[in-house]
């Protein structure tokens, strides 16, 4: 073989395991920032899961004011229905007992609905965390798949120097052949 084939392979051989490695290296740091980013999206669905929190905490605190507002209007009914009794003569009367009666039923149909949609809103609280944990888990999948990904960019990297060095290996070999021989 001519030297300057073996020149060329050579150079051919260098290039090829310069740019494998390259490669490689380059896969790796796209791994790396990959897992970063499934990183941040972990994080960002545990905020979101403490926005949920702050959610769930503020529907509960308004339930209760609005479970306290509906006794001070049963309260103020049947202080209304006692008033105009008395006013009237008639606080002993079978009417006075209908008027409380119905302000405590008035009163016990508003709890029971305020109780309903407290309890679906602690229903919702409930799945978001549940979806929350399941986004941190999926950030997590991602973030070693990512790495997983490098990883097989950098075997694929030796395995095409692997390929570039068994191509070349006979042109080296001729080469060391050559070197040995003097033509005179």
């Amino acid at each position: 073989m001519d030297p300057i084939s073996i020149g060329l392979g050579l150079a051919g051989l260098g290039l090829s395991l310069f740019g494998g490695a390259e490669q490689a290296q380059v896969s790796k740091q796209q791994a790396q920032i990959s897992a970063q980013v499934a990183g941040v999206s972990g994080q960002i669905a545990g905020d979101e899961q403490q926005v949920q929190v702050q959610k769930q905490r503020q529907m509960e605190l308004e339930a209760n004011r609005a479970q306290l507002q509906n006794f001070r209007n049963v309260q103020q009914a049947q202080a209304r229905s006692v008033a105009g009794a008395t006013a009237g003569g008639a606080q002993f009367g079978s009417g006075l007992q209908g008027g409380l009666a119905g302000a405590s039923d008035e009163g016990g149909i508003n709890a029971l609905g305020l109780n309903q949609n407290l309890e679906i809103g602690r229903n919702i609280f409930g799945i978001d965390t549940d979806i929350s944990q399941k986004r941190i888990q999926i950030a997590g999948l991602q973030s070693q798949s990512a790495l997983l990904g490098g990883q097989a960019a950098i075997a694929q990297g030796y395995q095409s120097l692997g390929g570039a060095a068994i191509k070349a290996g006979p042109i080296i070999g001729a080469f060391a052949q050559n070197q040995g021989v003097k033509k005179v």
